[in-house]
């Protein structure tokens, strides 16, 4: 039987924060038809009659895939380079980021939904993210290294002998 966690807190009419030991996610809707939002990349739309406990699930989409696991722990000099700035990101997380905007600028939707709902996680996760930028720790939604951030692109292609 393994350990489990989970949380949920009402930030507004229609908002829920739900915390679990693995992921964060937002749900927002009224009762019987919400659209959930999580960290971990998965959106799903739940259809339902309140107070039956009847429902279905759908989920919408999902951004990651198995080999996007294969990033973590590999470090930050030897990660691919994002399209993404990391000047940009900063400069956003800054002035815009306890509304979330440079997690939506890397692509991280779920988290950019969560930081706008609950002001960059209650400014906590907003100073987190600004000292993450800047110490080239923050990476795109692929796990890839901000461009930028001093770290040379890494070709997918050999080079050839004498070129």
């Amino acid at each position: 039987m393994g350990l489990r966690f989970k949380k949920s807190k009402k930030v507004l009419p229609g908002v829920t924060l739900n915390l679990n030991k693995s992921s964060a996610s937002v749900s927002l809707g009224p009762k019987g038809m919400k659209q959930t939002f999580s960290t971990t990349g998965r959106s799903t739309t739940t259809v339902g009659l309140p107070g039956t406990g009847l429902h279905y699930t759908q989920p919408s989409s999902y951004t990651r895939n198995a080999s996007d696991s294969s990033l973590f722990g590999v470090p930050t000099s030897q990660r691919p380079t994002s399209p993404k700035n990391k000047w940009v990101a900063l400069i956003l997380c800054i002035f815009f980021g306890f509304v979330g905007f440079h997690r939506f600028y890397v692509g991280k939707t779920g988290t950019g939904i969560i930081w706008f709902c609950t002001a960059g996680m209650f400014f906590i996760g907003w100073v987190i993210d600004i000292i993450t930028i800047a110490t080239n720790a923050f990476y795109d939604t692929d796990g890839y290294v901000l461009r930028g951030a001093g770290v040379k692109q890494i070709s997918s292609l050999p080079k050839e002998p004498g070129n």
